[in-house]
């Protein structure tokens, strides 16, 4: 009877460090798979604010663009405002330079 307490006694030794090599092999792997997973997320948020830097930088250049069109409409119609023979039926030569100049 004794050999069968022993017996039990050294099964329930093997398995609670089995079981607890189990446990910390699955722990460990998790945690190097959310360190994996966090690399990851790290890279992606990276690309991300790269691209976003790119865009922005792209809507400086179409906002100064869209500055240089307004400015370039208003010198237009500052001049058409100016020219005397604005309200002539024919065009004339300052008519014709300014929708010469228009792209």
């Amino acid at each position: 009877m004794m050999k069968l307490y022993v017996l039990l006694g050294a099964l329930a030794v093997i398995g609670t460090l089995t079981g607890g090599a189990y446990i910390k092999g699955r722990t460990d792997g998790r945690v190097a798979e959310a360190i994996r997973q966090g690399e990851v997320v790290r890279e992606l948020n990276e690309t991300i604010r790269q691209a976003e830097l790119a865009a922005q930088e792209r809507e400086q250049a179409r906002l100064r663009e869209v500055a240089a069109l307004e400015a370039s409409v208003e010198e237009l119609r500052r001049q058409a405002d100016e020219d005397p023979n604005a309200d002539r039926p024919a065009v004339g030569v300052d008519s014709v330079r300014r929708i010469n100049s228009v792209d």
